[in-house]
């Protein structure tokens, strides 16, 4: 049976079932009760957006990425999950997930030839790679709209990395392919700024080109004074240290070598009140065991795995300052999402990557923190030293970030534009 599980949530349309309701339709490999990131966005926006009159549809894989109990239980309503059977659980590595992938572009073709009819809005995410490429012929086949939502650009990212070379002619035609499945397309949401810059550069019009930001619940991720956090007590953070954290995945797209070596830097001066705190996991978290067996390390290093994201509030909160990074390469390519949660948590930011890239930009019209080349370990060590002893300065700075976060990152406001450009485009 194709279909290993197809369930409705919420309360039923009249018109639900094989009538000729106009439908929203969403793709994504992942979707609630996984906890991943797309899944997260995707789940926020169709907890708010308003499906009162319009049959929505989520077609995703049955494997899960990152298990874990979200904050509050989504209000869903009116939303039919439709699972493709996948892998029992996805895996980092090459072959388990190329071979997920390619059951998830299977049981898509079919099922999405069979859900998607004339008149619907086809949301397409891009988890997995370039499956813009056979939705986008799906839904001109079928007289559907066609919105791709760009959370990363695929195969770029991918041989930024290393996997494969940009020379490669299968990589040059997937990029072919996918170049034409986003011009076709009727409208492609950009997370950022610096990465609508790099699809308009592949020639996609800028009619079909707009940008809404991913975004973080910033009303349940207010910010928590470091006495009224259990967590650090329960993580054993000494009283009257200052704790520079990273929260969430820190895989090959992150740099973490400039961090280290300048908190080994402060170590070995003498910073004894500074502990540095990674909450999360990922491929090249497997390089901080390292730095806990350094002179003094262990005491000053350490680690915590994946937090469910109901205690995601008390985890930020625990840092006293944020730090996160994203390989220069990969700018406009990928925005960290983790970005939105750090600013609503009202903690200065430290950002190491392209001083010019998109969350740069963003840290500076916040007036939140500062951001820091890659490699550039002597001025990152300055800054932290900086604000581990000007406390007055951590709270101006998180203050600033809160703010902004309030006034232009409101998770409400992104529903909002969402709401808006599925209206437009629906029939």
């Amino acid at each position: 049976m194709l279909l290993r599980a197809g369930r409705q949530i919420g309360q039923p349309l009249r018109t639900w079932g094989r009538e000729n309701a106009l439908k929203y339709i969403f793709i994504n490999r992942f979707f609630h009760p996984d906890q991943s990131a797309t899944s997260a966005m995707l789940t926020d926006l169709l907890s708010e957006l308003d499906t009162s009159s319009r049959e929505c549809v989520v077609i995703a894989s049955a494997s899960m990425h990152t298990a874990g109990e979200p904050a509050e239980e989504p209000r869903l309503e009116n939303v039919r999950v439709i699972r493709i059977p996948g892998l029992p659980r996805a895996s980092s590595s090459v072959l388990p997930r190329l071979l997920d992938f390619a059951l998830f572009y299977i049981g898509l073709v079919f099922v999405a030839g069979w859900t998607i009819r004339r008149g619907d809005a086809v949301v397409c995410l891009t988890d997995p790679p370039l499956v813009s490429v056979p939705v986008q012929a799906l839904a001109r086949l079928k007289g559907a709209a066609m919105i791709n939502w760009l959370q990363d650009i695929y195969p770029e990212t991918a041989t930024s990395l290393g996997f494969g070379s940009a020379r490669n002619a299968g990589i040059r035609l997937l990029k072919t392919l996918r170049d034409k499945s986003w011009k076709r397309a009727d409208m492609n949401v950009c997370i950022g700024q610096v990465m609508e810059e790099r699809v308009a550069a592949l020639g996609v019009p800028s009619s079909r080109l707009t940008v809404i930001q991913n975004w973080a619940d910033e009303k349940a991720l207010s910010p928590m004074p470091v006495a009224d956090n259990p967590l650090r007590r329960e993580w054993g953070m000494p009283e009257g240290g200052v704790i520079v954290g990273y929260s969430g995945n820190l895989g090959r797209a992150h740099d973490v070598n400039t961090m280290l070596d300048a908190a080994r830097q402060l170590v070995a001066e003498g910073e004894e009140h500074l502990h540095f705190l990674f909450v999360g996991g990922g491929v090249k978290q497997g390089l901080l065991p390292d730095a806990a067996q350094d002179p003094g390390g262990a005491r000053h290093f350490h680690l915590r795995g994946y937090r469910p994201r109901a205690e995601l509030r008390q985890s930020l909160s625990v840092a006293d300052i944020h730090w996160l990074s994203l390989e220069p390469p990969l700018e406009g390519l990928i925005v960290p999402s983790k970005f939105y949660s750090a600013i609503a948590a009202g903690r200065p930011i430290i950002f190491i990557g392209d001083t010019h890239g998109e969350v740069a930009r963003l840290i500076d019209r916040a007036a939140c923190g500062r951001s820091f080349a890659k490699g550039d370990v002597a001025r990152v060590a300055d800054y932290v030293r900086t604000l581990a002893h000007d406390p007055a300065l951590r709270h101006e700075l998180g203050k600033n970030g809160r703010d902004y976060s309030e006034r232009y990152l409101a998770r409400t406001a992104r529903i909002a534009e969402w709401d808006a450009l599925l209206r437009e485009y629906a029939n």
